[in-house]
């Protein structure tokens, strides 16, 4: 089985923070790059996140692919924005400056603090959430030759695919997926004790 793991597309500099917003014209660029490059690679599936860049990403991707449905799994969404979502970005600060000692994304956030953001998931939640995920690409539906694209988010990808390599989950990103970036990874037929997945190759747009 292999697994191309896919971060949404760029969206937007808002004036108000926002927990779902749609992409940018750059996003939807990106995207449409991203399909280029993989036309050639056949899926027999695609798993995306429910949020609305997620959504858009993989539709994109998708599109022209007869036979391939998009399937939606909330355990794919990223942290969630809790009392940032609304708030002007120096607001935020201003309001919950412990959130943003380490930076400003899921990641930073659940470092400096254990939440997601303010009134959002605490770390074991949000672990919850990626291991649900790793279950899920996981599951009996897909044949040993299966090849799935996963679109979703850089925090919860993040943690997903250290899950699925066999390591322990890092709140400061051991892989940093640019918009649009790709992890393609496969399935050993014999799962070492260490994890049942190997990374292939980590792409940038």
């Amino acid at each position: 089985m292999e697994l191309y793991l896919v971060r949404h597309g760029a969206v937007g500099e808002a004036e108000f923070l926002r927990a779902n917003p749609p992409l940018s014209e750059t996003g939807r660029a990106q995207a449409a790059a991203l399909a280029a490059r993989l036309e050639p690679v056949h899926f027999d599936r695609c798993l995306a996140s429910p949020l609305a860049r997620a959504q858009e990403t993989a539709r994109i991707l998708v599109a022209g692919r007869a036979g391939l449905a998009l399937e939606t799994h909330a355990c794919l969404a990223e942290g969630n924005h809790g009392a940032l979502d609304g708030l002007a970005p120096e607001e935020a600060r201003r309001r919950h400056p412990e959130f943003y000692r380490l930076g400003r994304t899921v990641l930073p956030r659940l470092a400096a603090t254990g939440w997601t953001a303010p009134d959002g998931e605490t770390r074991p939640q949000f672990l919850a959430r990626a291991q649900a995920a790793q279950v899920l690409l996981r599951e009996p539906l897909f044949a040993p030759n299966a090849r799935a694209l996963v679109v979703s988010h850089g925090g919860l990808l993040a943690f997903l695919i250290a899950l699925l390599l066999g390591h322990e989950p890092r709140d400061e990103a051991s892989y940093g997926f640019e918009n649009c970036g790709v992890a393609r990874i496969q399935a050993y037929s014999e799962p070492p004790a260490y994890g049942p997945f190997a990374m292939l190759h980590f792409s940038t747009p």
